[in-house]
Parts: C-alpha cells; structure tokens; sequence
C-alpha cells in the first residue's frame, strides 16, 4: 500500500501534525515524530513520540466524551500511519489556546513571585511553588503564525476576537474538562499541572473538542507520589526538553540561529518519558508506529478523487479502539460505579474571603461598582454501594455532623445524576442543629483545602456557575514564551 502522505491531498501541514483530506467531510490527522520548543521545530526527531501523541489523546477522548463531543471519528486508518493517525471531522477551528492552570507553576509561579498574582489575578500570600490553586485558572492565547509566539490574551480580548457567547463557552469547556482530566490523572498516579485545549465547530454551531488532547506536548505533568510543593518537582512532559535548551544548549530561540541537534541522551530521555506517561495514564504500552517515508514533493494537480480509508486490509495494525486504548486488556465486568453528592457551602459573611474580594476589587477596576463577590465552596462526595434512602440518610447525617461549623451559613446536597428521590434532592436546611442563619441560596463553586495532593475534585463550572469569575479579566503572563500552557505545535 501506497504511504497515506504522497496519495491524499495534504490540507495542512504543521509544526508536529498533518492533516489530508477524507470524503464525507472527514480528515486524517497525523501526528509525526518532530519535536519543537520555543515555537521552533527542532532537526531531530523523537522516536515513537507521534505514537504517544495519538494514542493517548484517543484514550483521553474516551474519559472526556460525556463532558463534550469531540472530534474523533475512528482509529482505522491506512496501515503505513497506524498507531499515529486519526480520522476526525472537519470543525471550523477557533484559533485560540485554551489554557487552563491548576497548579502555581512555570510562567505562573514566576509571576506570582514577581507580583502575588496569576495572570493578573491577586491570591493570597505564602503559596508555594507548585501549590495547587484554590481554583483553576484559564488564559487564553491567540494562535500565531508558524515560527511566531502565541499571543497571550486577556478574556475581554477573547470576547472581542470571537464574541462574547463564544468566549464564555470556551471558559466553560476548558474548565470543565480540566477538571474532569486532573481527577483522572491524579487517580492514575500523576499531576496534571497545567494544560491547552483547543475547539471547533460544526456545522450546526455544536462546540467540539478538537486537535491533540492531555499529551505531554500540550500539559505539565509530575509525578503524585512525589508532589512537594515547594520544590522543583522533575516533569514528565517536554518540560524536560525546554530544561536542556536554557541551561545545556547554548542556543538562544531568539537569536535567529537554527536550533541546534539534539543529542543521543536528550533524545533517548524524552522518547522514554512519553512512552512512561502513557503508561502510567493508561496502564498500556504504546503500540509502535511505522516509521514515517518522507513525503515526495506536492504534485502539480491534486488527485480528482479522494481516496477512500480502507481498514479491512490493516486490521492487525490499527490503534485499538478507544476502550481497549484505556484498559490495555480485553473487557471485564465493571465495577458497580459510586452514587456522586455535591455538598455546596457558603461561609458566613464575616469570614475573610481573599479570593472573593479580589474579584469584587477587579470588577471594581473594569469600573463595576457597588458588587460584591462571595465564594462558596463545594465537595464532591462518592456513596459506595446501592442508592437506598437508608444510605441517603446516613449521607445526610455525616454532612451534617461534619459541617456543625460557626463558620458555615449554610449548605446544600445534591446528587450527580438520576434518582427517584426528588422529595430529597433539595430538601430545605431550615431546621439545621448549628448556628446557621436560614437562606436558601444555589452555590456554584466547589472549593477545598490542598494541603495534600489526594483530596475531592472541583467542579466550578456547571452550567449553573455565575459569570463574574475572575477569569473574565485575567491575561497570560507574557514571560514564559514557551510553557506548556498555551502553545500549538
């Protein structure tokens, strides 16, 4: 069989990816072996990378499908790009990074340090480095032009780019999705430090989760068991590449000079730390790629038709599907999965609330007067076993217990999902035995203590969330050209 690259119509070629054309509005995307930094591409490839990329961003659609479509539309693709190809949908692209931080690292520990604040937002005093935020923060960037920076941008920029329902949506995606994915790393032993997203639409305007996903291109990631804030924590990403380039080089990215080989030992350390990442993600090993042939020059006319991608001649070399890709082995029975809770709290009004007044103090800069901001806090809570009322009121009961709190004004319970049990969903707190004060307030923010790594996930952005954040004003610092929060390869 004839290599995918010289017979389909290439649409786009990028730093790390290409894509070719497919009938029915289709397209291939495929990940090679190049490796960049600084938005330079550098002469030596990594061995295998392009399979990681692939491979884990389709296991990563598999955990994140039920917060969003996405783009994948199969893994069956021609035998000389298996392991490294995708057939996806064609989207309209949103040319944004989607950045979102959750932990006080690279570009934004540098900032913090200079100023106490993250792109632009005050926290409090005393975080360490590499501290976990109280929430997660997102900065976008406007993609640039191959071989240029991407521009960091503020959330107003982003509305004036894309308008402001697009903007909001985007927020809102990212967030969630981060959310989602720095649960799962952390339950698969590793910390996802920070990450890009990037979306299109169809069509019908449905927003998709698109391009490569959680690889260690595109995230920062350590290691949970040795997460010490307040220390250099090594990456497992290309954080390690970036490393040898400032401090082992000798190459400036801006002097205009080419970007010098890479030797064997760097080149052998990254390819290991892919290949270390996926497994840890995914507890597989990647399945190995062919190597790519060099592509022949463009010819003069593009071929009339498109070829069809045929799988039934390259069944034994194909990526395996999205839920063999996540278990490394045949199916087994699930497990009975746990009924989820939230329990939203809201402080009382005297308590000091640092991240509620920076935002009331930012809205009040954009010339927003007389609003105040308060935080609420929120907990996810997992109830093992069968959903009886029985094990409904011994739920209620803990919360209640647990939250007895002169600090506490009041809190509500719900479950994540479907049960016949709406006489208790949102049942009133009126006859709480602690000193609340009776309201009935609907809180979206879900908050807790980071003192350890292993704590609940932050749901923040549910539909319900109010959009005074303070995300609407913050802006990626402009320091770090080259983090892993906000580059496109």
């Amino acid at each position: 069989m004839s290599s995918t690259r010289t017979t389909l119509p290439l649409v786009h070629s990028g730093k790390i990816r290409e894509l070719y054309a497919l009938p029915d509005d289709q397209l291939l995307l495929l990940a090679t072996d190049n490796v960049s930094a600084y938005d330079r591409v550098l002469p030596t490839p990594i061995p295998g990378k392009g399979a990681v990329l692939t491979q884990l961003t389709t296991w990563w659609l598999s955990q994140l499908g039920d917060v969003m479509p996405t783009h994948l539309v199969s893994t069956d693709v021609p035998a000389d790009v298996a392991g490294r190809a995708l057939v996806v949908e064609k989207l309209d692209m949103i040319p944004v990074e989607c950045v979102v931080r959750g932990y006080l690292a690279g570009s934004g520990w540098k900032e913090y340090s200079e100023s106490g604040t993250v792109a632009g937002l005050a926290l409090p005093e005393g975080l360490q480095r590499g501290e976990r935020l109280e929430r997660p923060i997102f900065t976008p960037a406007a993609k640039a032009p191959q071989g240029s920076h991407d521009e960091n941008i503020t959330f107003a920029q982003l509305v004036d780019m894309v308008g402001e329902q697009t903007a909001l949506e985007l927020r809102r995606a990212s967030l969630r999705l981060y959310v989602r994915a720095e649960r799962v790393a952390r339950e698969h032993g590793l910390v996802l430090v920070d990450t890009k997203f990037e979306f299109g639409r169809r069509a019908d305007g449905t927003l998709v989760l698109a391009d490569e996903v959680l690889t260690p291109d595109s995230s920062r990631y350590w290691a949970a068991d040795s997460y010490a804030p307040g220390t250099e924590m090594p990456s497992l990403d290309k954080q390690q590449l970036r490393d040898w380039i400032t401090n082992d080089s000798g190459w400036n990215p801006d002097s205009g000079e080419p970007a010098p080989e890479l030797p064997d030992e760097v080149v052998s350390r990254l390819s290991q730390t892919y290949a270390d990442t996926y497994q840890r993600l995914t507890g597989a090993q990647v399945v190995p790629s062919p190597p790519l042939e060099t592509p022949v020059e463009a010819q003069d006319e593009a071929p009339t038709e498109v070829p069809e991608v045929q799988s039934e001649d390259v069944e034994a070399d194909v990526v395996p599907q999205a839920d063999q890709v996540a278990t490394g082995e045949a199916a087994t029975e699930e497990a009975e999965e746990p009924s989820t809770f939230i329990v939203d709290v809201m402080l009382r009004e005297d308590i000091p609330d640092a991240q509620g007044a920076a935002i009331t103090e930012t809205l009040r800069r954009l010339g927003y007067e007389g609003i105040t901001v308060r935080q609420g806090k929120r907990f996810e809570v997992d109830l093992q076993g069968e959903l009886t009322q029985e094990r409904l009121d011994v739920l209620r009961k803990a919360t209640e217990e647990l939250l007895v709190n002169t600090e506490v004004e009041d809190y509500e319970i719900s479950l994540v999902g479907d049960f016949d049990d709406d006489d208790h969903h949102d049942h009133d707190h009126d006859h709480h035995d602690h000193d609340h004060d009776d309201h009935d307030l609907d809180h979206a923010h879900h908050d807790h203590d980071h003192d350890d790594h292993d704590h609940d996930d932050r749901e923040y952005v549910e539909e319900q969330q109010t959009e005074y954040e303070a995300d609407d004003v913050q802006h990626a610092p402009s320091g770090d050209a080259e983090s892993t929060d906000g580059q496109s390869e």
